[in-house]
């Protein structure tokens, strides 16, 4: 199968160029990914692409992004590569290449959006800033009940404090109240500039295990750059749906992230050997 962008037809404003690339990140999980674009549909920004970066080359996933190109208001690319383990950054890196807009903005999959969530990002644009946010982490009862309606309009304050939502706090849009975080950049929600990205070459495809740490050398390298940083937490809200998977990490972390983690820091480089460029060299 092949791994060059698709593309749906872009809804909107397709004169214009496009000033934002959702970049969202996908492994497997399809009925996920039903819900995310649903909540990308209903964002009250309306001229940006979306670039579905999937490590992985799913039939399902293919199948589906075809399904969605017809009506969906905005462009869809896909981007994929063979599921070879974690190689999350490499096909970050491809979207990246991919992309058109101005303002790269990063989700994960498994992150349904407040519809004030895009435009939380655009509004404080900013040359040289990384912005970032935080995300409320649904239960399994809630999650489950999602997927079974397909309706993302029973996620409310409510629900999530009956179904025993953690973080709730980060579940609630209440854009006046400032957060006062300094660090703390998740790969699930998290925006910049595309030249600030290619001045650390983007991800670092060194990080190729399940410990971590990827996107916090992200927000290490563009510290070493002297980027801005600034929190919008309660204003970027997103909902992270409840699954298995994180088992072994925090161990992995210990017996080899730390370590590893540890001689990216010595090398204090911000700009990474193995990122952007490769791709661009080998075509």
């Amino acid at each position: 199968m092949s791994s060059q962008p698709s593309m749906g037809k872009m809804g909107g404003g397709s004169d214009k160029p496009v000033r934002v690339s959702l970049i969202i990140a996908v492994y497997k999980r399809v009925d996920f990914l039903g819900l995310v674009l649903t909540s990308v549909e209903n964002q009250s920004f309306r001229n940006m692409e979306v670039i579905i970066a999937e490590d992985d080359q799913s039939d399902d996933i293919r199948n589906f992004i075809l399904s969605k190109t017809e009506a969906f208001p905005f462009r869809i690319k896909h981007v994929n590569q063979e599921d070879r383990g974690f190689r999350k950054n490499r096909v970050l890196n491809k979207a990246i290449l991919a992309s058109e807009g101005e303002h790269l903005i990063f989700i994960d999959g498994d992150c349904i959006l407040h519809k004030k969530f895009i435009e939380a990002h655009v509004k404080r644009l900013k040359p040289g800033l990384c912005l970032f946010g935080r995300r409320a982490m649904l239960s399994r009862r809630l999650t489950t009940k999602l997927i079974h309606s397909g309706n993302i309009k029973g996620l409310s304050v409510f629900t999530m404090l009956l179904t025993k939502t953690r973080c709730l706090e980060s579940g609630i849009y209440v854009p006046w109240i400032p957060s006062f975080r300094k660090f703390g950049v998740k790969g699930c929600n998290f925006s910049l500039s595309r030249d600030l990205m290619y001045k650390i070459n983007g991800f670092d495809e060194d990080f190729e295990s399940i410990f971590g740490g990827e996107d916090t050398d992200v927000e290490r390298r563009l510290r070493l750059i002297d980027t801005e940083f600034l929190c919008i937490k309660f204003k970027a809200v997103q909902y992270h749906l409840y699954h298995e998977g994180r088992e072994g990490r925090e161990e992995s972390w210990e017996t080899e992230g730390k370590a590893f983690y540890q001689k990216k820091i010595d090398e204090e480089l911000p700009f990474c050997k193995n990122g952007l460029l490769r791709h661009r060299e080998t075509g």
